[in-house]
Parts: structure tokens; sequence; C-alpha cells
């Protein structure tokens, strides 16, 4: 087998892969389906992944590989200004979003396998979102630390409400369309969605204007001696 051929047959056995787990979970996909969803020989498995389980890892794994990739990206490095605080954070909403619904089944696996999670499980999956959760609230915090953002602000709180408000988008995003007439697979409404989600975030955190301060008892004594 060319090296081009092998390249394709792998790739359709992902995808074949990831249809099938979506639609039946990994003990009801069988070996024999997935290859015939993907034109390949009955052995292909066993010769490109050595084993249904192996190709079932391996799908979770580019999927967390592709996450964390766009977190780190938009996510790195030192905060300069509250301006690029937020366009950075709203390069992090676009990018996984967009990834998220690219891979929607892929992502419906992983959100099966944590419902599902064993206590003493090891799961890429689930580390990497776990990562992820951490790379945002420590991204915040960058800012909390420079006074972009309010001092009482939970960190990890505004992290764990951006990742549900991103999950639920792609994971409902033919159910938003179907009873609401919108969804975020419509580019359009994707960057309305975004905006408007960082908006409330950002509203929320934003440092709030210090009181004016009181006249000390001096100064309105003197005041209502002179008045």
């Amino acid at each position: 087998m060319s090296q081009s051929r092998s390249i394709t047959t792998r790739q359709s056995i992902l995808d074949a892969a990831v249809a099938e787990f979506w639609a039946h979970g990994f003990r009801g996909a069988s070996v024999r389906d997935i290859c015939a969803r993907a034109g390949a020989s009955s052995n292909a498995i066993t010769y490109h992944f050595g084993s249904k389980e192996k190709l079932y890892q391996e799908i979770l794994d580019r999927f967390a590989a592709l996450q964390l990739e766009q977190t780190q990206t938009a996510l790195s490095g030192e905060l300069r200004s509250p301006e690029e605080f937020e366009i950075r954070l709203e390069m992090f909403l676009t990018q996984l979003l967009e990834t998220y619904l690219d891979n929607r089944e892929t992502l419906l696996i992983a959100l099966r396998e944590f419902e599902q999670l064993p206590p003493d499980s090891d799961n890429s999956a689930i580390r990497e979102l776990i990562e992820i959760n951490r790379s945002l609230s420590n991204f915040i915090q960058k800012a909390k630390d420079r006074g972009f953002v309010r001092e009482s602000v939970d960190t990890g709180m505004v992290a764990g409400t951006l990742l549900d408000r991103l999950i639920n988008q792609a994971r409902y995003a033919h159910t938003h369309l179907q009873f609401f007439s919108v969804t975020s697979l419509d580019p359009e409404y994707r960057a309305y969605w975004v905006r408007a989600s960082l908006g409330l975030i950002l509203d929320g955190m934003k440092p709030r204007a210090q009181p004016a301060q009181q006249r000390s008892k001096g100064e309105d004594d003197a005041h209502r001696t002179h008045s």
C-alpha cells in the first residue's frame, strides 16, 4: 500500500469510527461496520491502529490535542492591556467554538465519556478539558493581577461558565435551530453569540468605579459654619 493511500485509508477509518462510536457507543460499534463505512478491508483497523480500543483512544487523544492547541494559541503569554485581554478572550471563544462545531460528534463522544466516568478513570479527553479550564482560569487571573478584572471575581467560576456556554452551544446547535430558528452553525450568528457572551462576562468582571470619597466630619462642620 502506498503511503498516500495508507494515510487516506487511516483518515477514512477515523471519520467512520467517529460516526459509529457516536451512533452506537464504544461497545455497540463493530469493527466490521466501521470498516464498511470507511470502504476498507475488515483487517484495516488492526493494521492501522492495533485494535478497536486503540482506535477509540486515538479519536479522543486527537480531539484533546486540538482543543489544547487552540487554547494555548489564544491564552499563552503576558497581558499588556485590558483591550488585549478582551481580544484574546474573544479569539479563544471563537476558535474553540468553531473546533467544537467542526468536531461535534467527537465532542459528544467525549462528553459521554465524562458523564460515565468511573472514579479511577484516566481519560485524555477529560484531562485536557480540565487543563483547558485551568488555562482559562489562569488567563483571567493574569488579568485580575493587572487590575483588568475586579478583585472579587472568582476566576474558576468564570472559566467554568464560559466553557459550559461554549460546550452547550455546540452540543445543542441543531436543537437551537429547530426551536429558536438561530444556531451557532451559522457563522453570522456565531460571531454575534461570541460577542454577546463576552459582553455579559466582561461586564460582570470589570472593576467597578470607586465611590466618591466622603468629606470628613471636620470638612462638613466647616461647611456648615460658613453656610
